[in-house]
């Protein structure tokens, strides 16, 4: 699977990583469409400022697109239900505001570290097709499960049961 053309593509990272990641997607011919920002509403604390916010580089390749829902903001807030025990789990409810704005549906959405699934889900609620890469075992499984109870408990209020 791979990138289609003038699709976008989002990269997750801590405030550590925003950088790095910026400099590889330049280097991959990657544009920026803008920085986006989760508010987790619970913080992680250390010894410094507690972190609150994830960040989201919002890239594209090709002819930029229009997101579906311009009127859309920068940061996102809402908390994290875990429905795993992944560390690194993302709300459906984050995942499914990136792709019901970057895709319609009967489109497909891949993603290469798939985790928990939380993506898939996502897509499964929003009549999106999903291609989901995870190289741990346990994880792939664990995504495996809850893509197939979405497909068997759909989200009634979700645009794919419309």
């Amino acid at each position: 699977a791979s990138l289609a053309d003038d699709a976008g593509c989002y990269v997750m990272a801590n405030d550590k990583n925003v950088h790095p990641l910026m400099d590889a997607a330049f280097k991959a011919g990657f544009q920026l469409h803008n920085l986006l920002a989760w508010d987790k509403v619970t913080p992680t604390a250390n010894r410094w400022y507690m972190k609150n916010l994830e960040f989201t580089l919002y890239l594209w390749k090709g002819r930029a697109r229009t997101i579906n829902d311009p009127s859309s903001k920068q940061l996102l807030r809402g908390g994290i239900d875990k429905a795993t025990e992944h560390p690194t789990e993302k709300p459906v409810h984050l995942m499914a505001e990136y792709i019901r704005n970057s895709s319609k549906r009967g489109e497909t959405v891949l993603d290469p570290f798939a985790g928990s699934g939380s993506t898939g889900v996502a897509c499964v609620n929003l009549g999106r097709k999903f291609v989901g890469i995870e190289i741990d075992e346990r994880y792939f499984e664990m995504m495996c499960r809850r893509i197939e109870q979405a497909h068997s408990h759909p989200d009634m209020f979700s645009e794919a049961a419309a």
